[in-house]
């Protein structure tokens, strides 16, 4: 008979693949020939495949039930007429696409590098603004002027804003006027979704308020106590990225410590803002002092460091100059430049100034696409009115 040996297989991974193959943008490129009709000129796309990395995991952090507070605001009538403005951006700027979905390879742009095609490169183009006060009544006597530091909506379409120096988080209806507010006890830094109907708030003192909408009404949830100071805050598939102004860590949503991301080592205050991309892929972190933009990939390895004139911060510091759109497009604020600019996915590149100056835009510290509308929000400081502009 004969003898059936009994046989193992072990297979030991180089460590050093992953760490590779997370810092490049592709795998490489397929070309797709499609042969043209007759009297046709023949088109190339060309398309680069993406890669994914995974996330690490760590420790800890407390929990305390909040108290639930809810203030309603009745109609009235005695703020000012909002004003209406038709102004068209010009966002086909030399060294910037046009059109990037339906560009072929032949027809680039100087300064655009064939790539992935696909939509979170889209260009953002908008037109026509309209100016929404914010204020509300016990504000109208108030010296102290609104800051918009942040902008998010819910999954159920409610849109909501961080008012900086009123310490107020608001609630807008879709004519953008304020229906409800909730006061905190610091500065609101920033602002995301967390799912339906729950939204989480940074705020300076160490704590991230979490503040649920109930028909048209702002209940307080829970507060998480962190150990370190709440700056920017982005939510992913249960993930909380959360800035302290030198690092970037991840939390769970109840508050568990999962890693420290990303860490500033220059010292000072430099780490203040974050986004995440749809797909949780791609990490924004907006450096303050150095005015660059830092892309990460999701185990945190830097991917690119941009820098561009546009990204001017000032004296004023990074309020939430980052935005992310359901596409996946990246959008900046320029607060001392007075221009929101986008760009490309993996933060290489600028692909367009989406708003300027000249289009109304002053000192812009927040910004949000709503795709369903087709409509950008614009905060900016020291200012109670949020523009709106239409796409095109």
């Amino acid at each position: 008979m004969t003898t059936k040996n009994e046989r193992t297989l072990t297979f030991n991974p180089a460590t050093t693949i992953q760490q590779t193959l997370s810092t490049l943008s592709g795998l490489g490129q397929i070309i797709d020939k499609v042969k043209p009709a007759k009297r046709k000129t023949q088109n190339t796309v060309t398309r680069k495949s993406t890669l994914t990395a995974s996330s690490k995991s760590d420790p800890k952090s407390q929990i305390t039930p909040g108290f639930k507070v809810q203030q309603s605001i009745p109609e009235y009538s005695s703020s000012p007429q909002y004003s209406t403005g038709n102004q068209t951006s010009d966002v086909t700027k030399s060294g910037q696409v046009s059109d990037p979905v339906s560009s072929s390879s032949h027809t680039l742009v100087q300064g655009y590098q064939p790539g992935t095609v696909s939509e979170s490169d889209t260009i953002i183009k908008m037109e026509r603004s309209k100016k929404y006060n914010v204020k509300i009544p016990l504000e109208w006597r108030n010296s102290v002027k609104c800051s918009v530091s942040s902008i998010c909506e819910t999954a159920n379409g409610e849109l909501l804003i961080t008012d900086y120096f009123n310490n107020r988080v608001k609630l807008l209806n879709q004519t953008y006027k304020v229906v409800a507010y909730c006061d905190l006890p610091g500065r609101p830094f920033s602002i995301c979704s967390i799912d339906s109907s729950l939204v989480a708030v940074t705020l300076r003192n160490r704590e991230v308020h979490f503040i649920r909408v109930t028909n048209d009404q702002l209940v307080k949830d829970k507060i998480l106590k962190l150990k370190h100071y709440c700056y920017g805050i982005a939510h992913h598939k249960g993930n909380l990225y959360i800035t302290d102004s030198g690092a970037l860590y991840c939390y769970t949503v109840d508050g568990r410590l999962v890693s420290e991301m990303y860490e500033e080592t220059s010292g000072g205050i430099t780490v203040k803002t974050c986004a995440v991309s749809p797909d949780g892929e791609r990490i924004y972190v907006a450096k303050w002092i150095s005015n660059q933009l830092v892309t990460l990939s999701r185990d945190g390895t830097v991917i690119s460091t941009f820098t561009d004139p546009a990204l001017d911060w000032g004296d004023l510091g990074v309020l939430s100059v980052l935005h992310v759109t359901d596409s996946g497009q990246v959008l900046v604020c320029g607060i001392g430049s007075h221009k929101i600019i986008q760009v490309d996915r993996d933060g290489r590149q600028r692909l367009a100034e989406v708003v300027t100056k000249k289009d109304g835009v002053h000192n812009p510290t927040s910004v949000y696409y709503r795709k369903h509308t087709g409509s950008l929000i614009v905060g900016m400081y020291n200012n109670y009115d949020l523009l709106v502009f239409e796409a095109q």
